[in-house]
């Protein structure tokens, strides 16, 4: 799922991709949608993948070209990487045929979503809880197929086996494939969306961005404020207990962050959610590996402030499983170069 070939049996040797051990290797070569071998494009978006367990290795990966291609590599059972066929494709990144001008998309347990620019979403893989909206008489597609029900799409998010979406005029969101948690935030707890349907979320205002989780969904609203549903066992709901939607006498909840926060990071197989302010960042959930970055481990029920070695301001944040990783910037004086991405947990307080 790196693009770069099969591991070998190697220790950090140089220019190699070595099982244990590598310096960062770039992506230099691509296979075109004719199927010849080409120089890499300049890229402005990746996707990492999602292995169910975490080391399962069985995973894919998405890259945005700044030409709006969209270029995948990985596994490939059900269709996931969107080139028409089931074959595992690990030697290079390729081109998804006939897709131009996207400029986001979304990886999930064997299923990939496509945002293009015009607000449009393709997805391609599995469908047989309908990950990607497809109804229930399709089971997967390896050609990415439009939502039709979908138009004028600003964000997507997927967790394993579900996806949510946001509108451009920021007033309305839907969700298809499982709701297992309920966490569509509507329906029947253990039903799946086999298609795509309209969420409606009460909170202070319009969503102005979503984020899910593994089995958790969140959406900030303009005044600040941020609402959750779904999975909680481990306090990924942020609203100070461990009790899962379906037995919440109020099912979505609120996020117990006092500040205003600006934008929420997750990841599709993530237990762990981070709550970004304007000076600091706040987690809950999953943390039996350090990865809420709070110096000890053990579930928080409630957002606790993130310990950074200096002060910092952060960007975007997205976790896994085991560890998570935030951009941002250092503030003020620290021995730590500027625009650095700072990595937490996998058994690092």
């Amino acid at each position: 799922h790196l693009g770069l070939g099969p591991v070998q049996d190697c220790t950090g040797d140089k220019g190699k991709l070595c099982e244990y051990e590598n310096d960062p290797l770039p992506v230099t070569k691509v296979i075109d949608a004719k199927g010849k071998r080409v120089d890499a494009p300049p890229f402005k978006r990746v996707y990492a993948g999602v292995g169910v367990p975490a080391d399962s290795g069985e995973m894919h990966s998405v890259l945005i070209g700044e030409n709006g291609k969209v270029y995948i590599t990985g596994n490939n059972n059900k269709g996931q990487l969107c080139l028409g066929d089931r074959g595992n494709h690990v030697d290079y990144f390729h081109e998804v045929p006939r897709i131009s001008n996207a400029v986001a998309a979304a990886v999930g347990v064997e299923f990939t979503l496509i945002l293009l620019e015009n607000g449009d979403v393709y997805g391609c893989g599995t469908n047989e809880v309908g990950e990607i909206g497809q109804g229930q008489d399709t089971v997967f597609s390896p050609k990415p197929m439009q939502i039709e029900k979908l138009s004028g799409v600003d964000e997507i998010s997927t967790g394993l086996s579900f996806a949510i979406f946001l509108d451009k005029d920021k007033s309305r969101v839907w969700g298809t494939g499982s709701n297992l948690y309920w966490q569509q935030c509507a329906g029947t707890s253990g039903i799946p969306f086999q298609s795509v349907r309209e969420i409606k979320i009460e909170g202070g205002g319009d969503i102005i961005h979503i984020e899910t989780s593994r089995e958790s969904s969140y959406f900030l609203f303009d005044d600040g404020k941020a609402r959750s549903c779904g999975r909680n066992d481990e306090g990924q709901l942020g609203n100070g207990d461990f009790i899962n939607s379906e037995s919440q006498k109020n099912p979505i909840v609120n996020v117990n962050v006092r500040e205003d926060i600006k934008r929420i990071g997750s990841g599709p197989s993530s237990q762990s959610v981070f709550f970004i302010t304007d000076e600091d960042v706040y987690a809950s959930g999953l943390n039996d590996r350090y990865q809420l970055g709070i110096n000890t481990i053990g579930s928080r029920q409630s957002p606790v402030k993130v310990n950074f070695v200096c002060r910092v301001s952060i960007n975007n944040i997205s976790s896994s499983g085991s560890h998570t990783v935030a951009m941002g910037y250092y503030i003020g004086n620290c021995d730590v170069s500027r625009n650095t991405q700072l990595n937490i947990g996998d058994g690092a307080p």
